[in-house]
């Protein structure tokens, strides 16, 4: 509703009675359904109790389940969306696609639980910002760099740092918070964005923290005086071996970048993809040790894995 003029509801449905309840109480004249791609058939379902309940309405469906090779004939859809979902929906309502966008105020996480306990929403006090989507690293088994335009392209939601200050400042006095969990699949890249940021931050005497994803090559743009002034709590980084190739690896020693980044107080989320090209049962162990003496704070491993519309999928 933010972002369009026409009438518009957002709505999670927590059962199919929920949702059917909702498609019947009110006449729509277009819903839309998006979807991850582990739930098309979620998606495919929803699809079918519209069609059933609310068959005058047109059904949009979009999110990552659009890169699905086919997907319009595995649900039952009037329109696939593909990336920028804001810019489509205008274009199909006939409004101003390049009409700056009113970010909605947003939490960076809801309904949080430890072991089954239920942890108060106020214990978490960062608002989300959605700064870019996309990633021009292009990494062969990305979504988010496949879905937003692939290696090379990105899509700025808010392209300058004044922009950003902005909307950070509002949801400083609307949310009452003072940290901001930043979703951009590489927020360090765009330098003289940040940099930017940091300088409205300074004039204004404001002392946020931001926690980030970011590559490896882009935090090397920085001095760590840079990074601490800019509020860099924690990174979200990538830590696949040297031997990976991949260019958001170029020219870092991770293993010391770590241990800096540790050293100036800021927490990592560190992650290695395991089972690719250059893996085999006999260096497998290695590069698992490798990966686990970057002593990050936490540690995620994944599975190479050819996601429906990454090249790693179209290859495979």
């Amino acid at each position: 509703q933010e972002n369009i003029a026409a009438p518009c509801t957002v709505l999670d449905f927590p059962t199919r009675e929920a949702f059917a309840r909702e498609l019947t109480a009110h006449h729509y004249d277009i819903v839309g359904v998006s979807s991850i791609i582990v739930n098309v058939g979620k998606a495919r379902e929803m699809c079918r109790m519209i069609r059933q309940l609310s068959p005058h309405s047109t059904i949009v469906v979009g999110g990552h389940v659009a890169a699905i090779p086919g997907i319009e004939h595995i649900l039952d859809a009037d329109q696939i969306v593909k990336g920028d979902g804001i810019e489509w929906m205008r274009r199909y309502l006939g409004e101003d696609p390049a009409a700056p966008i009113r970010h909605p105020a947003l939490s960076s996480g809801f309904d949080l639980r430890v072991m089954g306990v239920r942890i108060p929403d106020s214990v978490d006090t960062s608002a989300t910002i959605i700064a870019s989507v996309g990633c021009p690293m292009g990494c062969n088994f990305c979504t988010t760099s496949a879905f937003f335009g692939g290696k090379g392209k990105i899509v700025n939601l808010y392209s300058t740092g004044e922009e950003l200050f902005q909307l950070m400042e509002e949801a400083e006095a609307s949310r009452k918070v003072k940290s901001f969990f930043i979703m951009d699949e590489n927020f360090l890249l765009q330098r003289k964005r940040a940099l930017d940021l940091l300088a409205r931050m300074k004039a204004a005497g404001k002392s946020w923290s931001f926690h980030i994803f970011s590559s490896a090559n882009a935090i090397q743009k920085y001095s760590y005086e840079e990074l601490v002034e800019l509020g860099i709590s924690s990174i979200w980084l990538g830590l696949e071996s040297a031997r990976s190739g991949y260019a958001k690896l170029e020219g870092a020693d991770t293993l010391q970048l770590t241990r800096e980044l540790r050293e100036h107080g800021i927490v990592l989320l560190g992650s290695t993809i395991l089972g690719l090209e250059h893996h085999t049962p006999e260096n497998i162990g290695e590069e698992i040790e490798r990966a686990v003496a970057h002593q990050t704070d936490l540690h995620q491993f994944m599975l190479y894995t050819p996601v429906p519309g990454t090249p790693l999928y179209q290859e495979m």
